[in-house]
């Protein structure tokens, strides 16, 4: 038998009592550290002393965020047993649930953390027994840590009591009928609690402990989604599935139950702005009102460059020609006379003074004009400028030339 060191633990207040226990604050005066000191009101017989010591040790190889830590364990000199386990400052999360409503996303998260935490005890071959929001505590840093692990069925036994204590709201349909719990009778447990996390009430709520009892046997409750429009429609049937009747109907573990909530945990929240004072209009987030009045002052900038470019492309006055200056290029032989005589056919009945005047006025020179000539000079080839054949040439036809006073 494992008997108290008086002197090591030091009760400080009550924090919390039930019908099978009590709970107070207490000091480890050997480490220096708050504890919570938990007695059972009802003394051990010489069968539960082995089993209790057996669950008190793996219970204390629990390791788990979400779990609540055994530091030790022993029996008083009165034959009552006790657990030393860590001491969580804050409320319960019945109590929390009285004052706050979840969003979605942190009810998912922490309906989560409490599944890995099962997921690990039922791994290890605990069964819990007494899932309730009153065993689930909140941290000041608004964590959740599941306590009392595998305590409860031991409690019942010590008590002498075969049948349903503590709240009936949270029990499996199993344990109210008296049958064989398992991992799966957590899990229904573990689903009303999930249920008060979305909506904030309990989905078997009646106003005796039978009403509640025979609605966890014989009635379907009502949808979460039903009371909280924020919950999808999946959550919804994980519920369903939770809270089925039939314990073959429910998930093959918390670890599968895990894999449908880990989507709606990922969620992160918008950090707090930092209260620096009146910020700039600069630094305030646009509205749609305020982009339009941008696009719209950007558009009209646009326009009015464009417009003076517009109209003095229409209606002003058009560029003079850039000055150029005349090279002719014409060839000098292009200006040469070539006399040329026209074919003409016999006629028999044409007289001889038709003839005569075809002959003079095929003969008749033509007009070369001076201005012409002497812009073909000027671009006469060299060589062909000092030829004295060419340089005559010009001459000869200068001299038929008219000019123009005769």
């Amino acid at each position: 038998m494992i008997t108290l060191n008086k002197s090591r633990y030091e009760a400080l207040e009550c924090i919390g009592s039930g019908t099978t226990s009590h709970v107070e604050r207490a000091r480890d005066n050997v480490i220096g550290r708050t504890v919570a000191l938990k007695t059972f009101i009802h003394s051990f017989g010489e069968d539960l002393e082995e089993q209790f010591l057996r669950e008190a040790r793996l219970i204390g190889q629990l390791s788990h965020p979400a779990i609540v830590q055994l530091y030790d364990v022993g029996i008083n000199e009165e034959g009552t047993p006790f657990l030393v386990m860590e001491y969580v400052a804050g409320t319960t999360l019945e109590e929390h649930l009285e004052s706050h409503s979840l969003p979605l996303q942190r009810a998912c998260t922490w309906a989560a953390d409490i599944a890995r935490a099962l997921a690990l005890a039922h791994r290890t071959g605990i069964i819990h027994g007494d899932i309730k929001t009153g065993n689930i505590f909140v941290t000041p840093e608004e964590k959740v840590k599941l306590g009392d692990f595998g305590i409860a069925q031991l409690a019942t036994q010590i008590s002498g009591s075969e049948r349903v204590k503590g709240t009936p709201a949270y029990f499996a349909p199993e344990q109210i009928l008296g049958a064989t719990q398992d991992q799966r009778s957590d899990q229904f447990s573990f689903g009303i609690v999930f249920y008060e996390l979305l909506t904030g009430a309990r989905p078997f709520n009646g106003d005796t402990v039978g009403a509640v009892c025979s609605e966890i046997l014989y009635v379907e409750p009502l949808p979460p989604s039903k009371l909280n429009p924020a919950v999808p429609p999946e959550l919804d049937r994980v519920i369903a599935r939770c809270l089925a009747k039939n314990p073959l109907e429910r998930f093959d573990s918390f670890q599968q139950l895990v894999t449908f909530l880990y989507p709606y945990t990922r969620a992160r929240r918008r950090p707090p702005a930092l209260a620096t004072g009146k910020s700039s209009w600069w630094m305030q987030p646009s509205k749609h009102r305020e982009v339009w009045m941008v696009a719209a002052a950007g558009l009209l900038l646009t326009v009015s460059l464009q417009i003076p470019r517009a109209l003095r492309a229409h209606f002003g006055d058009v560029p003079a020609p850039p000055p150029s200056y005349y090279r002719p290029g014409v060839p000098y032989e292009a200006f040469s006379y070539t006399k040329q005589i026209r074919a003409v056919e016999p006629q028999a009945d044409n007289s001889d003074e038709t003839s005569k005047q075809s002959e003079k006025k095929e003969t008749q020179p033509r007009i070369i004009h001076s201005g012409r000539v002497a812009v073909a000079a000027l671009n006469r080839p060299a060589d062909s400028q000092n030829s004295p054949s060419n340089q005559s040439a010009s001459v000869l036809h200068l001299a038929h030339v008219p000019t123009s006073n005769q």
